[in-house]
């Protein structure tokens, strides 16, 4: 018991000590590599509106690419806009993507936007810490349920398994398709 105690201190103050900027991972260079093919990877920091954003490429198997620009703030993690086929389209307002840590079970955010004139509704709830075995590792991962809902009726439902200081490293379809983490580099 005394163990298991002193185990669970450790944990938390190491997860404690981490700087803020670790809780959702963002570096240079720093890779993701997926079942599905898909590699994303941070390719450049740019300056935009007097703020720091980092641009996330998604390389496909099939050889797409685009170029997510993501903001790291104190009140969360914000996608400002994508860039695909040579065109930049911005969320207006930009989406939250994930809120200031820590992560909790029950913890819930909503949003509303317009991309490319269209109305997108993001909901999305943290349904607790479930242990995922992937090709990357074993982790225990918060389960993020994320539904994206267009003015059409069109709705997309996504669980996340998101791991701090790692990110996500399994996303599941709600049609029971499933994309794992493969490889994952600082």
């Amino acid at each position: 018991m005394k163990r298991a105690l002193f185990l669970l201190v450790l944990f938390a103050s190491l997860a404690a000590a981490a700087p803020p900027g670790d809780y959702y991972p963002h570096a240079l260079g720093m890779t993701w590599r997926y079942t599905s093919g898909e590699v994303q990877k941070f390719v450049e920091l740019r300056e935009m509106a007097g703020a720091e954003v980092w641009m996330l490429e998604h390389r496909y198997a099939d050889g797409a690419r685009m170029l997510e620009a993501l903001a790291y703030r104190e009140d969360g993690v914000w996608v400002l806009a994508v860039q695909s086929a040579g065109e930049t389209l911005a969320y207006d307002p930009p989406l939250k993507l994930y809120p200031p840590p820590p992560l909790k079970k029950g913890l819930a955010w909503r949003q509303t936007t317009t991309l490319r004139g269209q109305a997108l509704e993001l909901s999305a709830v943290v349904l607790g810490v479930q242990g995922v075995e992937v090709p990357a590792g074993r982790f225990n991962a918060f389960r993020i349920q994320t539904r994206l809902k267009a003015a059409g009726g069109a709705e997309s439902v996504v669980d996340l398994y998101f791991v701090p200081g790692v990110g996500v490293v399994r996303y599941a379809t709600a049609d029971g398709g499933v994309i794992d983490l493969v490889e994952f580099s600082r």
